[in-house]
Order: structure tokens, then sequence, then C-alpha cells
């Protein structure tokens, strides 16, 4: 027995996945290379002669910036320069300038000396709660109203939420004058390249950004180089030398976007049987500084509403702004929307399960609601309202789709003399597998083992692929590294049809063996020997705006069980089945994992992520990873994740952004079940918990 090889250890658990995709065993290519810290990210890249620059930040949500000491922090020991372009901060954390030093702690200590005086200037902070929603329905609306059996009167929040990234926003420029390397933490690879040519004055082709691994993104990092890369490009450019520039914990949480806050108004009509007639929904969306980004998909589309009167606000206030968030808009509408089926079903006396599998036209999702009522135990959920005693189960459940999209893309498989295979995408992989599933794809479409196989990503010198955003990445580039793979392999098997002889289409490649007439004729490595020439190349390519060809979409379905005190308020979720489709899966595991990561950030989302701010001076006041509260490993309930793969789907689907949009909905509508009150406002802590409770008392 050979050695321990961590990368192919099958999976014992999940059973119910087994042959779900085209690999089920490979684990992370890179899995031991971060694991043991031989990963290096852009953060961890320190260049020699590089220089440190750090923002000065308004410390309020409203400020004046009065005075500075410029010529005490330029006589700090090695601080290089001081600039300041701005007086006015309108949100905690807005950068008015930066400092420039020779080290890290000298960039600190210039900062503490510049002793920037602030003036605090009047704030407004809260004003999503003050958006009036009193009203008076349409003439259209009452007439919908007037034929209903039970109406529906509600209001329900969510806060604003935080990215919080493993590796916070940056990067390190090394402008060389006629040239230009970028390391970045980023979602784009090229489009930090794209970035960054007015920046540095430069052609694409002569500036190379490299993100081989990058510690996280949920959207964030989508903004091509960002003001930090832009800056470290600024310095980097002006002093000819590479410029160091990533955020600290704290400027992390208060300048790199957020998920806004919303407030929805809901006044909804149904039948006896819990049918949903119409009415009207108004929405709201708290987007600070910006100028807009707060509008939700409310109603989604998934369930029949009737007829209904939409609108939609966004409100300005001191702030940081908004930036794409794991399934923009889409998990606060499915919170709004599964609570108000929930609260519809329970006002009609009809289970919610039920109602939703009438109110949802799409058999794939019915089937998803069915099975995952089975797993879940759906038999054991006692009518809401009906428990009385200190400790209370709920079950509750929510859906989602996602739609299809893709991105230009180029991928290119090189088969050298030497027997190794190396597959190339310029495609940054933020966490999600995307270096693993190319492999995987360039040893199957090959018919070779896939140890064989060296991936090159996250380089902007390679081939064009797409940005982590809208779940693109393997519906675009899977294809094009399909055909990267047969087109490699074509060429190859010519190339060895003709050293013997033979016809090219009696020759195959399977299991790492040349076949001929359906035997072994000599393995891969000794045919690569065989080739006239060092290297054969194989190249594939998607287009942008192409929807993925063949069956299959990315509908999901999520049931919750949870435990709630009654006396603490503490919600506690034990239990989670997530059922996703996503066309055909490529890699078991790091599907799986993509279905635990959106679970366990919507667990977050629904009990506890919340930005807080001073009310009277505007300022966040928890700006850390301490008292922003996150899903904790005692936090954590059991996860049941199952890939959804019946009806033969033939193309690779989205599934990074969908298994995150119900799990805030399905926990919802499952403490409703047990407290008999619904929790309207996101995130459920304790006191809004109690506060529900009360209600239900009274």
């Amino acid at each position: 027995m050979g050695p321990f090889d961590p990368t192919t250890a099958a999976t014992t658990n999940r059973p119910i996945n087994a042959g779900s995709s085209i690999n089920d065993d490979t684990s992370r290519l890179d899995g031991v290379a971060k694991v043991t810290g031989r990963a290096k990210y852009a953060k961890d890249t320190f260049l020699p002669r590089s220089v440190f620059v750090g923002f000065v930040r308004c410390p309020y949500g409203a400020g004046e910036l009065q005075s500075f000491d410029k010529e005490a922090a330029l006589a700090t020991p090695g601080v290089v320069e001081v600039e300041i372009s701005g007086k006015e901060g309108r949100y905690h954390g807005q950068n008015v300038g930066y400092l420039v030093a020779e080290s890290p702690l000298a960039m600190k200590r210039g900062l503490r000396a510049l002793k920037p005086k602030w003036k605090p200037l009047p704030v407004t902070v809260g004003r999503l709660e003050e958006e009036d929603n009193s009203a008076e329905p349409s003439e259209e609306v009452k007439a919908i109203l007037k034929d209903a059996d039970h109406i529906l009167t509600a209001t329900y929040t969510t806060a604003v939420s935080m990215h919080v990234s493993l590796e916070t926003h940056g990067g390190v420029v090394d402008h060389r004058g006629d040239s230009a390397t970028m390391y970045s933490s980023t979602q784009g690879t090229f489009a930090a390249r794209d970035g960054m040519t007015r920046t540095l004055d430069l052609p694409n082709s002569k500036i190379e950004v490299i993100c081989e691994y990058v510690g996280g993104g949920f959207g964030s990092k989508l903004n091509g180089p960002g003001k930090e890369g832009q800056t470290a490009g600024i310095v980097s450019k002006r002093l000819q030398r590479p410029a160091y520039l990533f955020c600290d914990r704290k400027e992390d949480q208060l300048d790199t976007g957020n998920r806004p806050s919303h407030r929805a108004s809901v006044v909804l009509g149904c039948r006896k049987d819990g049918t949903i007639l119409g009415g009207e929904i108004r929405t709201w969306g708290g987007v600070g500084v910006a100028g807009g980004g707060g509008n939700i998909p409310l109603p989604t589309g998934r369930y029949s509403f009737g007829e209904v009167n939409r609108s939609h606000k966004d409100v300005k206030f001191n702030a940081g702004g908004p930036r794409p968030f794991r399934a923009p808009g889409h998990p606060p509408a499915a919170f709004f929307e599964e609570l108000i089926v929930d609260e519809i079903a329970t006002l009609a006396g009809v289970d919610p399960l039920d109602l939703r599998l009438r109110l949802d036209r799409d058999a794939d999702r019915r089937d998803m609601m069915r099975l995952g009522a089975q797993l879940i135990g759906w038999s054991n959920r006692k009518p809401t309202g009906s428990q009385t005693s200190t400790l209370r189960r709920g079950y509750g459940l929510g859906t989602c789709t996602w739609h299809g999209g893709s991105s230009r893309t180029v991928c290119e498989i090189v088969i050298n003399r030497d027997g190794s295979v190396e597959a190339r995408t310029g495609t940054q992989d933020i966490g999600t597998g995307q270096r693993t599933i190319m492999g995987i794809l360039a040893a199957d479409g090959l018919g070779i083992p896939l140890n064989l196989v060296s991936v090159r990503i996250g380089n902007s010198q390679l081939p064009i692929g797409p940005g982590s955003g809208g779940s693109v990445t393997a519906p675009a580039s899977a294809p094009a590294m399909m055909a990267a793979a047969e087109d490699a392999r074509a060429k190859f098997l010519a190339e060895v049809a003709k050293a013997l002889g033979a016809e090219p289409s009696a020759l195959s490649l399977k299991n790492g063996n040349v076949m001929k007439d359906g035997a072994v004729l000599m393995s891969f490595s000794e045919a690569c020997r065989r080739l006239p020439v060092e290297n054969i190349a194989g190249r594939g390519e998607s287009d942008r705006g192409q929807r993925p060809a063949g069956r299959g979409h990315s509908h999901g379905a999520q049931f919750a069980e949870v435990e709630v005190d009654t006396e603490t308020g503490v919600v506690r979720v034990k239990r989670i089945v997530a059922i996703q489709a996503a066309g055909r899966i490529i890699c078991r595991k790091t599907a799986e994992s993509q279905v635990i990561g959106g679970v366990i950030q919507g667990i977050g989302y629904a009990l506890f992520e919340d930005r807080v701010l001073d009310r009277n001076v505007g300022a966040m006041v928890n700006p850390n990873m301490e008292w922003y509260k996150l899903v904790g490993p005692n936090d954590m309930p059991h996860i049941e994740p199952l890939l959804w793969t019946r009806g033969e789907p033939t193309a690779v689907r989205s599934i990074g952004e969908p298994p995150h949009v119900p799990t805030a909905g399905a926990v919802a509508c499952a403490v409703f079940n047990a407290l008999g009150k619904p929790v309207r406002h996101l995130p459920m802590t304790p006191d809004k918990v109690l506060a529900a409770l009360e209600g239900a008392r009274s």
C-alpha cells in the first residue's frame, strides 16, 4: 500500500451523494498547500525595497478635517511622504489621504504622529426604520383585499452585514517603468488588470496581475483593483518601488462595502385555503452614501403571489455603501417571502409545506420540497403556536433558484513530451475550488489520471477567464476546459497515429493508456515520448453572454430544524437539509463545500450579523470580529448537503450563490413554528425573540 494521499481520500459520509459528479473522491488540489502555509497570498507578498501605505480615515459618520501635523509625521523615522487630498468624510472610515513609510511599524507611527483633528458634523443614521409605511393602498389593491378571506399586514427588516473575507482587501504593486506586476486579492484577475492601465500609464500587455491564492471574496472584491490597489499603483509609479497597501481588519469592516439593510411593508390578501390573491409590497434599501444598490427581487417569482403593487426606494444616510454580496438582494428577499408564506399559511390554517407545493409551479422544486420534508422529519412538526414548553422545536423551509449565465473564457491544455500536462486559465480561485475542477475536467477530457495534470490559474498572462461574480465561473470555464481537452486529445492522438502508421480514428486515450481496438497499446507517458514536437496545445473557448447548453438549473430547497429557549430567547439551529441542483456536478466535495458554506453564511445572516452605528456620531461600534458576531463552532448545526442530479443534467450550472439564499428564511420559519409568533427582524437575537414571545403571550 502506498502513502496516504489526502487529495484522493474517499468521502465516507453523505452516501446520498455517491455517484453525483464527474469526480466523487478528489479533494482540493491546493488543500495541502493551504493548511501547511505553503500557499502564498497577495497579503503575504513582501517584495524587496517595498514601501507601506496607510489611509488617513474619518473617525466619524460625518466629519471635517480641521488640522494635521504633516511635519511631525514626515519627521517620524521611516516615513517617506504624506498626501492629504480631502477635508471631509461622509462616513466612518472614508479615506481623505494616505501616508507612505519604509515599514509597517513606521507607517503606524507616522499616522499617529500626523495627529489629524476632526470636527464631528451632524449625522443621519437609522433612516430606514423611520420610513413611513402607512400610505393608503391604491384602489386596485383595495379591490383585491376586499375579496380576501384573510389579510396579512406586516413589516419586516434586515440589518447591514459585512463581507468578512479571511484575507482583507488590498494589493501590492511593483511598477518598473516599462512594466508592472500587481499581487491582488481579487475576484477578477482581468478586471484588476484593466482597472490599472490608466493608473499605471501602461497597456494591458505590460501589466501582470497575480492572484494564485485568494483569501475569500463574496462580491466586495469584484471592483477591479479597488482603491487600495489603485493607491498602491500611484505610489509605486511615483517612487519606482513596490508599494504594499492592505486594510487591517477594522478598515476592512468600515470601508469595503456591505450587504445593505432592508425594510419591507406588506399588505396581502388570501383565500381560505391560503391562495394568495395579491396586494401591496413596499421595500426600502439602506444604501449609506451610495446612490443605489438596495433593490431586492420581492416577490421572487418562485411562488404565485397574485396581483402585487410593488414599489421600492433607496435610503441614504451617513455610512459606507453596499457592494455585491453573495446573491445580492436574494437572501433578504427570500427571508421576507418565506416568512410571508408561513404567516399566510398560519392565517389560513394550512400546512406551510402544502401551501408551497400549491404556490410553486416548478415540478423540480416541488420534488425537492417533498424529499427535504422526508429527510428533515417534517411529520414531527407541531402546529405553529401549539407548544408551551421552555425548549421548543421548530421546522421551516425555504427555496431558491438562480439564473444561468456565462462570460468569455479561454482555456488551454499543454501536453509535454515528458508526459506532464498543464491546464491553463487566468481565472482566479477565491476558495470555491476552481483550480480543482479545472484539473478534473482536463484529466477527464483527456482520459488520463489527475496526478499527471498541473493547473495554472490566477494570472493575467494566462488565457482570459471570468470574474467570480454571478456564479458564472464554473458555467463559463467548464465548457472551455472541456473543449480544450477534446482539442488536445485529438491533436495528441493524431501525432501518435502518425508515429505508429495508424489511423487516428482507431486510437483512443483511456485511463492513462493509448488504446486500439479495446486493447492497451502503450501508456500515455510512453506515447508522449514518441511525440515529434516538444508539446501539443489544445484550446477551448466559451462566449460572453452565452447560456450553458443542455438541460439543468440551479433550483434548491432547504429545511431547518431549530430549538428555541423561551427563557433566554436563544435560537439554536440543530439541523439543515440543503438540496441543491447545479446541473452537471464536476467535483462532489467542492460542490458539497459550496452548499455547506452558503448555509453557514445564511445562519450568520439569520441570527448574528449586524453592523451597529453610534446614533450620535455615526461611527461603527463593532468593526472587528469580536463584537461583529459570526457563526462559531458551537453554533454550527448538522448540515446535510444533497446534490440534486435527477433528470440527466448535461451542463454545468451555478452553485456558488444559490445555497446561501434560502437559509435565513428557512430558519425564520422554523422559529415562527416554535414560538407561534414571527420574528420579523434579522438578526433574530434573543431580545427580538423574547419580544415576539411576549407578543404571543399577550
